[in-house]
């Protein structure tokens, strides 16, 4: 769980290290439509994935205190069925935005 939530936090990292750099070359949301749909298609990932990592804190506090029982083990259970989601949806997006979108 602590590697994941380094990865995940590294990953925020990069991602709002990527929108300030495209903001600062003057490639905002008001640049293009396909701009605009970029920044509200990977901000949005950005947001799940935030919201991942404070369930994910506060999973791995219940495991801390109370052990891995089984309503805990049921849980961590949830949370990683959201979390592979994520990377799955990741992978869509990856391969629509950047990899198609530099291929035009």
């Amino acid at each position: 769980m602590t590697a994941t939530c380094l990865l995940g936090a590294a990953f925020l990292f990069i991602e709002i290290s990527e929108f300030r750099s495209m903001i600062a070359q003057d490639a905002g949301l008001t640049r293009s439509a396909f701009l605009s749909a970029f920044f509200a298609l990977v901000g949005l990932h950005g947001l799940h994935i935030t919201v991942g990592l404070l369930w994910l804190l506060t999973m791995m506090a219940q495991v801390l205190a109370k052990g891995y029982r089984a309503d805990i083990l049921r849980r961590v259970l949830c949370f990683s069925l959201f979390w592979h989601t994520l990377d799955i949806i990741w992978v869509g997006i990856f391969t629509m935005v950047y990899l198609m979108g530099v291929a035009q």
